[in-house]
């Protein structure tokens, strides 16, 4: 085989490298900008749960349109416990709306946006963080 045909199927055969390469880089460049040193959370709403348990929920936005949301466990004599966290669009976010419940001692998020037609339930696990439903 010679000449363009040569240089097609080359082309061809290394194409699927560069899309991983370029994807890699993609997802690179995303994860810098959302590292918490450079782009921190700031507090949007703190909410009580029960006696000595609240919700913290967080937010920050470190690329045009891509909201991140956190939610934080804050118990009286605890160390604060990530429980759930969201980063989506930020026309996703539009009319988003969670609660928190405590059951049997832990407590129950459930975040409900337009991504999805249940909502995202994380339940908290003190000896070993996140348990997502």
């Amino acid at each position: 085989m010679k000449g363009w045909k040569k240089a097609a199927l080359v082309a061809l055969a290394t194409a699927p490298i560069g899309l991983a390469i370029l994807s890699f880089v993609f997802m690179a460049r995303s994860e810098l900008a959302f590292d918490e040193a450079r782009c921190p959370f700031v507090e949007r709403e703190v909410r009580d749960v029960a006696d000595g348990v609240r919700v913290r929920e967080q937010v920050r936005t470190c690329q045009p349109d891509v909201e991140e949301h956190r939610w934080v466990v804050l118990r009286e004599g605890e160390p604060d416990l990530a429980i759930g966290q969201r980063r989506l669009s930020a026309e996703h976010w539009q009319g988003y709306a969670w609660t928190a419940t405590l059951r049997e001692g832990h407590v129950r998020l459930e975040i409900t946006d337009r991504s999805q037609d249940h909502p995202r339930v994380f339940n908290e696990r003190r000896d070993a963080g996140v348990a997502a439903e």
